[in-house]
């Protein structure tokens, strides 16, 4: 990946990539997501707005509930939605039946958990808030938060709290693109970017994160999403004792839960162990295995998880990739990749074999 080293600092360039959206765009639609990033990305966009003087009615803000949040986070996305609403922005608060990955299933043939799901309002997290959305023309039953944005962001461009630094799996994916719709004022922002942000401006964060690093969770690793996806639910257990009723509110709405959250760094699940056994089969052919494996998923597409998602890589390779390549594309045939990370990585590096990466 080709990197320039500019003569202004983060802060300064986001700046001027926010500016860039406004003299490019008529209208931005800004992804709030009630994390540290998007934290620092929306504080961004309303200094810089008001030091140009951009009507805040160019931007409208789109909060995806997921249901399944911790508290602090939801009570973050109020205040932040209290804050635009007061400059004059629209703010949608989505809380729509969207399909997300669920690792508690990962036992089942469906890796998928519908938040606000009809007809289990009795189990769900935490009670829909009254003026939150509930329908959109553009949605259908189980939309994952992609293909529903795909559809309402065809025409306003988002700003997104992306940056690199997260993980290998965003920067390739970052490094593979050559034009995008998408807008990422923050993304070359490294963790100790955000944290001294946060800091100098003493910006308000979910106390989830406090409790996260407590626990033991390192400082690079402090990430919140809802609770089924992989990321949070091995560290669920330990913050349980900073919310005393959650935990019955999690097993009510998924059973499995409670099996996951003892048992997910097993083979039982996705875990470390299998990443391991790749590993320890990085020597192999996997161009050739990769091929043979597509073969039989074709015959028994239900047998393979990510078979869908793996048959487009398939259409766009071109015989020359490397076998470190394919065993990317094996492994997500094998283990599936419900939000597209893996993906887009793979995808990356399918252009850089073929001599066109950056």
């Amino acid at each position: 990946m080709y990197v320039k080293e500019l003569d202004i600092n983060v802060v300064e360039a986001a700046e001027r990539r926010i500016l860039e959206a406004f003299n490019k765009n008529q209208k931005v639609a800004v992804s709030f997501s009630g994390g540290k990033d998007s934290i620092c990305m929306c504080d961004m966009l309303v200094k810089t707005m008001q030091k140009y003087s951009i009507p805040f009615n160019r931007i409208i803000v789109v909060f995806f509930d997921e249901e399944a949040i911790y508290p602090d986070v939801e009570a973050i996305a109020l205040e932040w939605r209290s804050r635009f609403m007061s400059l004059g922005a629209k703010f949608y608060w989505f809380c729509l039946p969207i399909r997300h990955y669920n690792c508690c299933n990962r036992l089942a043939n469906d890796e998928s958990f519908i938040c606000w799901e009809p007809g289990k309002e009795s189990v769900w997290v935490r009670p829909m808030p009254k003026f939150a959305i509930r329908n959109h023309s553009m949605f259908r039953m189980g939309m994952s938060y992609q293909e529903f944005g795909d559809k309402i962001f065809k025409s306003v461009p988002p700003m997104v709290g992306l940056r690199m630094a997260e993980s290998i799996q965003r920067r390739q994916s970052i490094a593979a693109i050559r034009t995008s719709h998408f807008l990422y004022p923050l993304y070359d922002w490294r963790d100790c970017d955000i944290w001294l942000y946060i800091k100098l401006y003493n910006l308000t964060i979910p106390m989830t994160y406090i409790y996260l690093y407590k626990t033991g969770v390192p400082i690079n690793k402090l990430r919140i999403s809802q609770f089924f996806s992989i990321d949070t639910i091995k560290s669920l257990p330990k913050v349980m004792e900073f919310y005393p009723d959650l935990y019955q509110r999690v097993i009510r709405r998924e059973p499995n839960a409670d099996l996951v959250m003892l048992y997910w760094d097993t083979d039982m699940f996705r875990s470390s162990k299998q990443d391991q056994k790749f590993e320890q089969d990085k020597n192999k052919d996997y161009r050739v295995i990769f091929r043979d494996t597509m073969k039989k998923a074709a015959l028994h597409p239900d047998l393979y998880p990510g078979y869908a998602i793996a048959k487009k890589l398939y259409a766009k390779m071109s015989g020359n990739e490397s076998s470190k390549t394919c065993q990317k594309a094996y492994q997500l045939l094998i283990a599936g990749d419900p939000k597209k990370r893996s993906y887009r990585a793979v995808l990356g590096d399918i252009y850089r074999d073929r001599g066109g990466g950056v």
